[in-house]
């Protein structure tokens, strides 16, 4: 019998003992593993089970009510749209609002992942493709103007019927398609998870740790996939939707993003131009090279304040090459670890045409006041320059020995030459009105004694139409006051000269009275004007101090006056802090108001009594004047006064003449030829002549205030208008001169105006009509040469009475000032036949006789 090795015994022995032992071990590691498992199962199971119902019954709640809402919004939009349709005045806005909402809703779940599904449902398909087509042609129609809007509303309507049916069909068909994958779908992941328990029962100790660690990140990844979910579709909503177009290029400005806008504004396709050069597509060819460097030193930071500086202002093109103006902000950012750039960015296309139309029209604005203002000099000048020879010489004439007839006559004429001085003064003070530069002076004021001169010089016209003119107050006197004397007598003047004109045979009545009430704090006075006269009718009133208003004439009344009458008074009475109105009743009469405030004023103390103001001395004067009728004028004017006087035709004679002798006082017209008044001036004043601190006196028909300020400005010492009258010669010498300081007399030259000197005057006229005929007629005609002598005679042919040919002349200078060179010739033609006419008139016979 063999035996075996106790220690082979021993071996087998314990092979079962140890197998066992592990066994146990592996048992219990086993059944805690289970234990634990079935454990945590069971925990994270219930979890698994509990997130999923509450994920599928939000799901649930989303979707019925993302549909609900498109059929209310649906709703809401025909709601709008048929009230739109139905209102004379449309509330587009609202209308546009419901449907962008409605746009909005359509689009976010047209692109949205979780409704793709519902494709599969015919009805659905077919509702959203026609909400869709709809959407389409009506985007188009919304962002047109209103006016386009308004029109098309009633194509909106009836494109639009269907929408309400589609809405409905959609929400009906979602909730039960979605109704039934949410059964089917709840049947399967429990199911899924009864077999997962199941699974994970038998490997747990396999994949325990594993398990724990998908549990914990499928959980988190579950959170964070869920959250950017619901950034991506608010970010592709807000892209969407946004007005301003959005692109996002990397780092080689290849297209990353490119939204609805951006597709709006250039033309492209997203899908067409994805990865390609952002440069390529949108910059201007001339500029590509510029584009590129600028964002390449963005990109590599040697130009970081050129990002998140704001908007700035560039050119780009469309994808038909259209160059066209945009406004872009461009914002740096890091996307894994790689520099990109975004763009917001707008065409302005729009508005830089309206910032030009609007520049346009300020530049024709300003071009219409240019030459307004050029009108106004030019009719000042072109007036006042004849009158200057008609008043002057009837000033002359007065002095020299008249018959009664001749004494009517001569005043007569001086009425009218004042009433025409007026209407020029009245069109010159609208526009100083209108420029606002007119300057009020208060001063202490007798109310009384104002009111009192006006009745006194307003007389014997209310006389002449058999109407009495009184004043009085009415309530306590307030004498003396503060206010403008002169803008009061205006406002007043005009006033009772228009009560005057319409009344006959009744009563005008100026009654002052102080108010209980102020004006802006400071205490008032109310001037009314009443008359018996014909009155206004209730229809005119509104209209009674517009410019250019005169009440209708009645009863073969034909009113004098130019209209501006009382436009003047209501911008004088405005000026003053006032108001001025009216009451009136037809064939009874007519009450002008003015309320102005006017502070109390203490009278002057009087004057202490004085030596009469001993006569000027005789004094050397220079007279540099163009028009030989205007320069003799203004001679006889002061050799009248006792002056000794030289004359000067042109600014480069008088400065001559002025570097050479010492006068007392130079009367220097303005538009000459060879020399200006104004360049004569600044050469005296600039050298080293016995006249360079002269009295320089301004003597020009251009009366407006900036004209006045520029002749100043050249070193002028003071201005005299045309017409020049005596009482405004005598005031311009005597504010200069006294006797004192005047040179000393000598004998006075011979005053008056002989017939020798008229006739003289006439000759002169004579030749030069017949100068001015041979330029005109001559084969070969000089343009300037022509002009300057249709300048030179018109004057002249006012003051000898020959009216059409001073228009025809003024009008060829003023188009040969234009540089009208076609009119300037279709006047110029008409001018020998008006000549020859003047000469008859004038008693002459024709120079070509």
């Amino acid at each position: 019998m063999s035996r075996l090795p106790t220690s082979a015994f021993a071996v087998g022995a314990n092979a079962p003992q140890r197998k066992n032992k592990a066994l146990r071990i592996l048992g219990v590691i086993l059944t805690a593993c289970i234990a634990i498992l079935l454990i945590f199962a069971f925990i994270t199971a219930s979890q698994v089970f509990t997130n999923l119902r509450n994920i599928k019954l939000l799901a649930s709640n989303d979707l019925e009510w993302s549909l609900a809402q498109i059929e209310l919004e649906t709703r809401d939009f025909s709601g709008a749209l048929e009230a739109a349709s139905l209102s004379p005045d449309p509330d587009l806005d609202r209308l546009r609002l419901r449907f962008d909402i409605l746009y909005s809703r359509v689009t976010s779940m047209a692109t949205a992942p979780a409704y793709r599904r519902l494709a599969v449902e015919p009805a659905f398909e077919n509702a959203l493709q026609r909400v869709n087509n709809f959407m389409a042609e009506a985007v188009l129609i919304i962002d047109r103007p209103d006016e386009d809007l308004i029109a098309a509303l009633p194509l909106l309507s009836v494109r639009s019927a269907h929408l309400r049916d589609d809405s409905r069909t959609m929400s009906l068909s979602g909730i039960s398609l979605y109704a039934k994958e949410n059964d089917a779908a709840r049947q399967r992941i429990t199911q899924t998870l009864y077999r997962l328990a199941s699974i994970a029962l038998l490997l747990i100790a396999a994949v325990l740790g594993l398990l724990i660690n998908l549990l914990f990140a499928n959980r988190v990844a579950r959170q964070k996939g869920h959250a950017l979910s619901q950034a991506n579709r608010r970010m592709s909503t807000i892209l969407s939707t946004s007005m301003d177009g959005v692109l996002v290029v990397d780092s080689t400005g290849a297209v990353l993003e490119f939204n609805k806008a951006s597709e709006a504004i250039f033309g492209y396709r997203y899908e067409d131009i994805r990865g390609q050069n952002i440069q390529d597509l949108i910059a201007p060819p001339g500029l590509r090279d510029s584009h590129y460097r600028a964002m390449e030193r963005i990109l590599t930071g040697q130009d970081r304040h050129a990002a998140s500086k704001g908007r700035v202002r560039m050119d780009a093109k469309r994808s038909d090459g259209t160059i066209f103006p945009i406004e872009i902000a461009i914002e740096m950012a890091e996307d894994n670890d790689e520099r990109i750039l975004i763009g917001f960015l707008h065409d302005i296309s729009h508005r830089v045409a309206a910032e030009k139309e609007l520049l346009e029209t300020r530049d024709r604005a300003l071009a219409g006041e240019r030459a307004k203002a050029e009108f106004l000099a030019v009719m000042s000048h072109e007036i006042r320059t004849p009158l200057n020879g008609i008043l002057g010489n009837l000033s002359l004439l007065n002095d020299t020995a008249l018959g009664p007839v001749q004494t009517r006559y001569v005043r007569n004429m001086e009425i009218s030459g004042r009433v025409l001085m007026r209407h020029v003064d009245t069109v010159l003070d609208i526009t100083r009105f209108e420029a606002g530069k007119l300057e009020t002076n208060i001063a202490c004021t007798d109310l009384s004694s104002l009111l009192q001169e006006l009745v006194d010089s307003q007389l014997s016209a209310a006389n002449r139409h058999g109407t009495t003119l009184s004043w009085r107050w009415e309530g306590p006197p307030r004498v003396w006051v503060r206010t403008d004397r002169a803008a009061l007598e205006q406002v007043l003047l005009n006033l009772v000269g228009n009560a005057i004109k319409f009344t006959d045979n009744g009563t005008i009545t100026i009654e002052a009275e102080a108010l209980p009430e102020t004006i802006n704090g400071h205490p008032a006075i109310e001037l009314r004007v009443s008359d018996t006269g014909i009155g206004i009718t209730a229809n005119r009133l509104p209209k009674v101090f517009d410019d250019f208003v005169t009440n209708a004439p009645t009863l073969g009344r034909v009113p004098g006056g130019t209209g501006l009458g009382l436009g003047i008074a209501r911008r004088t009475v405005t000026a003053l802090g006032g108001e001025i109105g009216v009451e009136s009743t037809p064939e009874v009469g007519s009450t002008f108001w003015v309320r102005l405030p006017m502070e109390d004023g203490r009278q002057p103390p009087a004057p202490e009594a004085s030596d009469p103001e001993p006569e000027l001395a005789h004094l050397h004067m220079l007279v540099v004047e163009d028009n030989d009728i205007n320069r003799e004028l203004a001679q006889e004017l002061l050799q009248r006064e006792g002056h000794w006087v030289t004359l000067a035709s042109n600014g480069a004679e008088g400065v001559q003449l002025a570097q050479a002798k010492q006068f007392d006082m130079i009367l220097m017209d303005i538009a000459m030829p060879i020399m200006d008044g104004l360049a004569a001036t600044k050469q005296i004043r600039a050298g080293e002549g016995p006249n360079k601190a002269t009295p320089i006196v301004a003597v020009s028909a251009n009366i407006l205030p900036e004209d006045r300020d520029r002749f100043l400005a050249a070193g002028m010492s003071a201005f005299l208008a045309k017409p020049i009258r005596r009482p405004s010669l005598q005031t311009i010498l005597q504010n200069s001169f006294s006797a004192s300081s005047a040179p000393d007399a000598g004998p006075a030259p011979r005053a008056g105006l002989p017939q020798d000197t008229y006739n003289r005057l006439q000759a002169r006229f004579l030749d030069e009509g017949d100068a001015l005929l041979a330029a005109v007629t001559a084969p070969y005609r000089d343009f300037k040469d022509v002009a300057k002598r249709c300048h030179d005679v018109s004057g002249a042919a006012a003051i000898f009475g020959a009216h059409a040919l001073q228009d025809i002349l003024a009008q060829a200078d003023t188009a040969a000032k234009q540089g009208n060179t076609r009119l300037f010739e279709e006047l110029v033609t008409q001018i020998p036949s008006l000549w020859r006419a003047t000469r008859i008139d004038q008693n002459a016979p024709d120079a070509a006789e």
